[in-house]
């Protein structure tokens, strides 16, 4: 049980570090004149941020060893998704000198790399409880 709220409060934390810090803790650069692609960027980044907290919620009442291993699984495939979304899919700004560049994506990065370290843990946890019932 320490397990799953660990887990579902690490996700929704993440999730809404997803949501609230580009508009926030580490502001992506203003578009006031023209949309940039960051502010694309930021706007998919909310929508990972929703399902990191619904992964969260989830997983919390989740019954099942198996359950909540596909649960994890998923989840680690929403971080790798929050990665890509700024690197490759959608992008920023293409000067290295702007917000998005320097903080707002590199922040992204980390929330991202630091819930894949932390999801790794958990699965191998889960697997040692799963061998350990057969």
């Amino acid at each position: 049980m320490k397990n799953r709220i660990a887990t579902a409060i690490i996700l929704g934390i993440s999730g809404l570090l997803f949501i609230i810090g580009p508009h926030s803790i580490f502001k992506v650069c203003s578009s006031e004149e023209m949309v940039m692609n960051c502010h694309w960027s930021v706007q998919a980044e909310v929508g990972i941020g929703i399902l990191l907290i619904v992964s969260g919620g989830l997983y919390l009442f989740a019954a099942r060893l198996h359950t909540r291993l596909f649960l994890l699984l998923q989840t680690a495939a929403i971080y790798v998704i929050g990665i890509l979304i700024p690197a490759v899919l959608i992008g920023g700004c293409k000067s290295k000198d702007m917000a998005c560049q320097n903080l707002t994506f590199p922040a992204l990065y980390l929330i991202a790399a630091l819930g894949l370290i932390y999801i790794t843990g958990s699965l191998i946890y889960l697997f040692g409880r799963i061998r350990q019932r057969q």
